[in-house]
């Protein structure tokens, strides 16, 4: 049996990608021209991968690309830091010929750049003081980078991408001041394509759209929504073909049905089918029985995830299963779920601030759908659905 072409739980490689190829011809093209692009995805919908694609392609077309994750850093110096440490080696030539210039460039950081033998890696140190505890006063060492970095990009005659992911981390702990600092900066960067993305749809589309916030029209806006079921399934049929499994149009049908046509959750459930499917045709029974194992495998997970919760917002979740997550603030709905509408609008809230639901909009209509669709499948299973 050749290897499961199901990927998922990891960055994608571009050849594994399902149209996303105007997402990353995007992506690519705002490093090349030194623009501005804003990607918006919720998670699961292969935003990091889109990325990580992008930069495989704009560097073998000869770009430097320095890629980071918010959520990676436990603050702001430290994501200064490793973004010193990064430049220094892409940008820099290296730690034999970067001092003088990470000195000149990065000058108000006072940086001191090491070079580890033993891994042969570089990292950064910078000289300012600041309050571990205080996010705000850390942003003005990101706009001081950024500076410092755009003189490298001038000096080094090559497109220069600078891309964070989940960008609104820096933002929310930057506080109110850090989108107009950045703002300040950035707008006067001529040799710097940047990429700030971002899974909090409904805080990037406010910060970027809304024209009293700083970053209202400072770049593109692109919003990655799921993928087409004409060009996705094609593609799920043609990986279970590679196996010699043949999926019949309804098996492909019913996994992204379960699924919810979230990415990741029709990669993981097909994965599923692959491994679990002994014979050479796919059934709906089939991909019934895989879901049934993933919902065992992650029963644990669940479980936590269940009982953290308290009963109003418990109750919350259930109804907006029920309601396809519109409506929730209906006299039907209030009656039915028996609380008040303040408290079931308390604990939406919180289920959309713990990552449990987000919200969607589509075609003018705003509804709530679970990050993980397959939670309402276990939920089912347990009897409370």
């Amino acid at each position: 049996m050749p290897k499961n072409p199901f990927q998922y739980g990891s960055e994608l490689g571009a050849e594994h990608l399902i149209d996303r190829q105007r997402e990353v011809a995007e992506v690519v093209d705002t490093i090349k021209e030194s623009g501005k692009l804003f990607l918006v995805g919720p998670r699961r919908y292969g935003k990091t991968s889109i990325l990580a694609a992008a930069q495989q392609k704009a560097e073998a077309d000869g770009a430097v690309v320095l890629r980071f994750d918010a959520e990676a850093f436990p603050s702001i110096e430290a994501l200064v830091k490793a973004a010193l440490a990064q430049a220094t080696e892409k940008l820099g030539g290296g730690i034999t010929k970067a001092s003088d210039s990470v000195r000149q460039f990065f000058k108000s950081l006072k940086p001191q750049i090491n070079y580890s033998l033993t891994d042969q890696t570089i990292s950064a140190e910078i000289g300012v003081a600041t309050d571990p505890t205080n996010q705000p006063e850390q942003i003005p060492l990101l706009v001081d980078l950024l500076h410092g970095i755009e003189k490298l990009a001038t000096k080094a005659k090559v497109p220069v991408g600078f891309i964070i992911d989940e960008f609104q981390q820096i933002i929310v702990a930057g506080g109110e001041q850090a989108e107009a600092q950045i703002r300040a900066a950035i707008q006067q960067h001529k040799h710097i394509g940047y990429i700030f993305a971002g899974s909090k749809t409904r805080l990037l589309a406010d910060m970027t759209g809304n024209p009293s916030r700083p970053f209202y029209h400072l770049g593109e806006r692109r919003f990655i929504t799921a993928i087409p079921r004409e060009d996705f399934s094609p593609a799920l049929k043609a990986n279970f073909a590679s196996g010699k499994i043949k999926a019949t149009d309804e098996a492909i049908e019913m996994i992204q049905d379960l699924a919810e046509d979230v990415p990741y959750n029709v990669q993981r459930l097909a994965h599923a089918c692959w491994d679990h499917t002994e014979a050479i045709k796919l059934t709906e029974e089939q991909v019934q029985q895989s879901l049934e194992f993933l919902l065992k495998e992650d029963n644990t997970w669940y479980t936590q995830l269940w009982n953290q919760l308290t009963t109003v917002q418990k109750t919350a979740l259930i109804y907006s299963i029920k309601a396809n997550g519109t409506g929730l603030q209906s006299k039907a709905v209030i009656r039915a779920a028996g609380i008040t509408s303040s408290s079931m609008q308390r604990a939406l809230e919180s289920l959309q601030e713990k990552e449990i639901l987000r919200a969607e909009e589509k075609l003018g209509e705003m509804r709530l759908r679970l990050i993980d669709p397959f939670f309402s499948h276990w939920l089912r299973r347990i009897g409370v659905l």
